[in-house]
């Protein structure tokens, strides 16, 4: 994310920071770019987007869950901020950590498919036991085991999680719900912008800044 200064100040203001030597600028640019950085932190920490509002909360996963749990945790810390002379930028060096950023920033669907979840989640242990996740979601589907006697009844969470594994409680659910097995999925984000800086925001920093260098500035 570029954020300019120039372009904030008068004309007056800005021939006044061009005549800087390049370090004084670069320095500008940095203490700007850090500027900016605590800013896009703070909305992190706050989970709101640039126009003040608060995110749109996770809608996948159990009802009791949904909502829960911060958004895009770790990526305050992975935040980096470096000057571009009179301006400066706020980023991710990692890619994956950037693409997830901007994909987030600017509400963009992304197609997914089992490889790349394996690539990114691991490949699952379909013999491990089922999860309490999947015995709930079982329960709430209706699913029955027969007893002897042929008498058919709804078993316990404690039942599922014991006596089925993680592939076939996935199967069972798959076939309760009619589902159709899908190769690939697209997952869609709603914008949940926070990295940068509002017109606003830059204007004021760009004022504060210039204050605080003008004092080593003459014809001003």
């Amino acid at each position: 994310m570029q954020i300019d200064l120039t372009g904030h100040l008068k004309a007056r203001q800005q021939l006044a920071l061009l005549k800087l030597p390049p370090a004084k600028q670069r320095r500008i640019g940095g203490t700007l770019a850090r500027k900016v950085r605590t800013y896009s932190r703070k909305r992190l920490r706050e989970q709101r987007g640039l126009d003040g509002k608060s995110w749109e909360k996770r809608k996948k996963g159990p009802k009791r869950q949904r909502g829960k749990g911060k958004m895009l945790r770790g990526f305050s810390k992975r935040m980096r901020a470096r000057s571009t002379g009179l301006g400066g930028e706020v980023f991710f060096a990692d890619k994956n950590t950037a693409q997830i950023a901007y994909q987030h920033q600017h509400g963009i669907a992304e197609e997914w498919d089992g490889q790349k979840a394996e690539k990114v989640y691991g490949k699952p242990d379909y013999k491990a036991p089922a999860t309490r996740r999947q015995a709930r979601a079982l329960k709430k589907e209706g699913y029955k085991v027969r007893l002897p006697g042929g008498r058919m009844k709804k078993p316990t969470l404690r039942w599922i999680t014991e006596n089925l594994t993680l592939g076939q409680a996935g199967l069972i659910l798959q076939i309760l719900r009619d589902e159709p097995k899908e190769n690939s999925w697209v997952i869609e984000l709603p914008e949940r912008s926070f990295l940068g800086a509002t017109d606003r925001e830059v204007s004021e920093l760009a004022e504060v800044i210039f204050k605080e260098t003008s004092g080593r500035i003459n014809n001003i």
